[in-house]
């Protein structure tokens, strides 16, 4: 009279699918995030002296510019895209997650690509303030108005 009990083993049965959906949802937004750092400090280092300082520079531009592309991209993607969210949702639903797990699963992989570019763009505006060093408000505001004049109504033509 002993008991047979027969298992599975858990990677061809249904809870290894299951702990596969739930691993790639939990890894996806880390991985973007880890690449997103890795690229940062692979080409454009830490500067020596002041790498607390840079880091946390690094990290608020980033966050600054999650918000300001980061927002305009998810509702831009929403409006022609909306699939997106849909396949979040069923990767979720079948990884025994709520469908809302995918939503956040996929806003949160747009936020962070949409903060790669934020240290880059602050850097350009500081050296840009910069190279400005000295003059007044007046003609930084003219700077601006030339420069936007040449890049709306194109490049004076010398000739």
């Amino acid at each position: 009279m002993g008991l047979n009990i027969h298992m599975s083993e858990p990677v061809s049965g249904t809870a290894g699918g299951i702990a596969g959906y739930k691993f790639v949802l939990a890894c996806l937004p880390v991985a973007v995030s880890l690449i997103a750092f890795w690229l940062g400090l692979r080409f454009v280092p830490v500067r020596k002296g002041r790498e607390r300082e840079d880091i946390i520079d690094r990290v608020m531009a980033c966050v600054v510019s999650s918000f300001v592309v980061g927002i305009p991209a998810l509702v831009l993607l929403m409006q022609y895209w909306p699939g997106a969210f849909t396949a979040g949702e069923q990767l979720a639903i079948r990884a025994t997650l709520q469908p809302v797990t995918g939503f956040f699963a996929v806003t949160g992989c747009v936020l962070l690509l949409s903060s790669i570019p934020g240290p880059w763009l602050v850097a350009a505006v500081f050296l840009w303030l910069e190279r400005r060093k000295g003059q007044d408000i007046g003609q930084i505001i003219g700077d601006v108005r030339e420069a936007a004049g040449k890049v709306v109504g194109g490049a004076d033509d010398p000739a």
